[in-house]
């Protein structure tokens, strides 16, 4: 709650990345929030008055992913409500501003870019409530570099060997999207 709170105000894609993970720490515990009270919140080092407002934070995390039938997967509309904004910013600074800073940033990471969307249209089907199975593929360039960025540091966080050509692609996009984030940020500030 507190990182949350930081971060949506400091850095936007860090929030989202964030946000991801806090998501998947609740289906771990599997939206119970005696598993999550033991184990996060009473080991934090937080006064009691901390650790009560971090518990309400996270019972109203889980109440809104459950009426959001977010149990399996997907991510909560506050999350996906930032990564609309940073996804009209990237387009208006690619189309629109024309910046060119940020267009040499993406240009330089659009291939690698288009390797993370051709690898979701790969392995993204479900089936649909008539039956019918429909591609679930990510079309999005920001959402394409949330779910790179997020993987890598899945990969890290489970101490896997991470490829020279994956570092350096996935170093590229973050480059993009610190850019991207600080000029969100300066947006968001009337700059």
């Amino acid at each position: 709650m507190f990182i949350a709170e930081e971060k949506i105000k400091s850095n936007i894609s860090e929030y989202v990345l964030y946000m991801w993970h806090i998501e998947d720490v609740v289906r771990a515990y599997q939206f119970e929030i005696a598993g999550v009270n033991k184990n996060l919140i009473e080991n934090s080092g937080l006064s009691l008055v901390q650790q009560l407002q971090m518990k309400n934070w996270y019972i109203d995390l889980i109440d809104k992913m459950r009426k959001a039938r977010l149990e399996k997967k997907g991510h909560l509309e506050e999350v996906n409500e930032k990564i609309a904004e940073l996804t009209l910013l990237h387009s208006t600074l690619l189309s629109a501003i024309k910046d060119k800073e940020y267009i040499a940033l993406y240009e330089s990471a659009k291939p690698e870019i288009e390797e993370l969307k051709k690898r979701s249209e790969l392995k993204t089907f479900e089936e649909g409530a008539d039956g019918e199975r429909k591609s679930t593929a990510v079309k999005n360039d920001v959402v394409a570099c949330f779910n790179g960025l997020y993987g890598l540091w899945l990969l890290r966080l489970q101490k896997k060997k991470v490829s020279k050509e994956t570092e350096e692609a996935m170093k590229k996009i973050s480059t993009m999207m610190a850019n991207l984030t600080t000029k969100y940020h300066a947006m968001m500030s009337g700059n």
